[in-house]
């Protein structure tokens, strides 16, 4: 969302739900025989709570597109001396094996408007270059940007094949800009729509089509960036609802077509909150719009109240989404203090569990993957001594990442007897694989006892992150099913716990 270190304005994200019914012919475990057991598991243990969870395969919602992180802040992270290890732990397959990855439409490139040729490298330089050599000291800052953010996405799209690769605008290049002297969003400074229009297409168009030149061919872009922000000194651009609509189907559409590029998906529109979003995507024409997307920040009014960071409460839109997928595509704790806890994983958990169980969101992305220094809008950050650091909120992400895979589907999970558990389940139909995500935000381990309606499973296999564990993913001894078919597990206190099996 921001170019400076901290966000000063944040907004939250909303969702539609999506109804997808996915069922399994296989022998009811019988809904009676989980309702019989005894509610609460009456532990006699001092100390331990109790829950009954319940999982019903054929009741099925949202498909799952994926996880991802922004590739920004794309200087320091293609300085770094660990930016291997960090590229590792973010999308390969030993860290959070993340399928998407967010760029941006920078705003600084050289742009032909004769031919609409964007340039996205510096001429005569490799992106391998050498930090230390003369070829590399002697480009311009925008220049270090350009070529490490190439740097980066390319890299990622060689090592790793992540699929979902994706750019958004947070400005026009300011001659195309109502105030040309001004980078951000301050006084409704907007794109001047009766001049530059086209050529601001032509500028997203011709983007993406030099990366692909490159090798790097974008799932979909996005022309704005927080539309609704005129208030902070970073790169942004005013939008209304209006505005953006038509230029989405007048303007962007077709220059993308022009460019070849008709498979592009065209994202919309990002607002900073995702109550905000609900209220600005409602009046908006949405039909050349193929992705909806909001953040993740708290509302309005926690940031008149002070408050920032991480959305605990995310609504749920209320407009026909037209059954459109849903990302949430930029959520961090932008409040400056840096925490790597469990208490901080602890919101990151909440919040993440009620975008997809509450919201029905289809894709969850993370404001930065990297920073150079410590602070939660990141999921890896950089000690003093240059080393990285991985606060608890990089492991509860994985909670999310290595064991919901895109094409999953979210099916029903249901909890009674201790409101301190929050349950969400995903399934891949074609395979029998299923994932459970259990977060414990109360004080004290709970027993739970794991019903199945409409399948059955041999084993469970745990995965906990806790302020106890070490591991980032600290694996369990598979469990065998009692009576009935249902598994007795115990969740630790202030923890988020994901159990994998497979349906027979």
């Amino acid at each position: 969302m921001k170019k400076n270190h901290l966000h000063q304005f944040s907004l939250p994200l909303l969702v539609a739900l999506f109804g997808v019914s996915c069922s399994k012919n296989l022998a009811d475990n019988s809904l009676q025989q989980i309702n019989g057991i005894k509610a609460g598991i009456a532990s006699t243990t001092p100390g331990v709570d109790s829950a009954n969870i319940s999982l019903n395969w054929s009741q099925g919602y949202q498909q799952i597109d994926g996880f991802g992180a922004f590739a920004g802040r794309a200087t320091p992270f293609f300085q770094s001396l660990k930016r291997d290890s960090a590229m590792e732990s973010l999308w390969g397959n030993t860290g959070l094996q993340l399928n998407m990855i967010r760029g941006e439409v920078m705003y600084t490139f050289p742009f032909n408007k004769s031919t609409g040729a964007v340039t996205v490298k510096p001429a005569g330089v490799d992106i391998d270059v050498d930090i230390n050599s003369a070829a590399y000291t002697s480009l311009t800052d925008d220049q270090k940007a350009q070529i490490s953010q190439l740097w980066i996405l390319k890299t990622v799209k060689q090592r790793y094949q992540t699929p979902i690769m994706f750019a958004s605008a947070w400005t026009p290049p300011l001659s195309m800009k109502t105030n040309t002297g001004n980078v951000s969003g301050t006084g409704f400074n907007s794109l001047n729509y009766n001049t530059s229009s086209t050529d601001f297409a032509n500028y997203i168009a011709g983007f993406a089509k030099s990366y692909q030149n490159e090798g790097v061919n974008f799932y979909a872009v996005s022309p704005s960036n927080e539309p609704e922000n005129v208030f902070s000194s970073w790169p942004a651009c005013y939008w209304t609802s209006g505005h953006l609509g038509q230029f989405v189907s007048n303007n962007l559409r077709p220059a993308l077509n022009a460019q070849g590029l008709n498979s592009v998906k065209i994202i919309s529109s990002e607002n900073a909150a995702w109550g905000t979003a609900n209220s600005f995507l409602s009046s908006m024409d949405k039909s050349n719009v193929d992705i909806l997307a909001g953040h993740g920040y708290v509302e309005i009014g926690q940031v008149i109240l002070g408050n920032k960071g991480l959305n605990q409460s995310p609504a749920i839109w209320n407009y026909a989404t037209a059954n459109k997928p849903v990302w949430m595509t930029e959520a961090s704790d932008d409040s400056g203090n840096y925490d790597a806890s469990m208490a901080e994983g602890m919101k990151l958990a909440t919040s993440m569990h009620k975008f997809f169980a509450e919201c029905n969101v289809n894709a969850y992305v993370y404001w930065l993957g990297m920073l150079d220094f410590q602070n939660n809008e990141a999921l890896v950050c950089t000690k003093s001594d240059g080393s990285l650091e991985f606060p608890k909120t990089y492991d509860v992400f994985g909670q999310f990442s290595r064991f919901i895979h895109p094409g999953y589907f979210r099916f029903a999970a249901t909890v009674s007897n201790n409101s301190n558990i929050k349950v969400s389940a995903y399934k891949k139909p074609a395979t029998g694989e299923y994932s459970v995500v259990v977060i414990n935000t109360g004080t004290v381990p709970v027993n739970l006892q794991l019903g199945l309606t409409g399948f059955s499973s041999s084993s469970i296999t745990s995965y906990t992150t806790s302020a106890a564990s070490s591991a980032h993913w600290a694996q369990g001894t598979p469990v065998a099913p009692g009576t009935g078919g249902a598994f007795s597990v115990q969740v630790p206190a202030s923890s988020v716990v994901t159990f994998t099996g497979t349906s027979i």
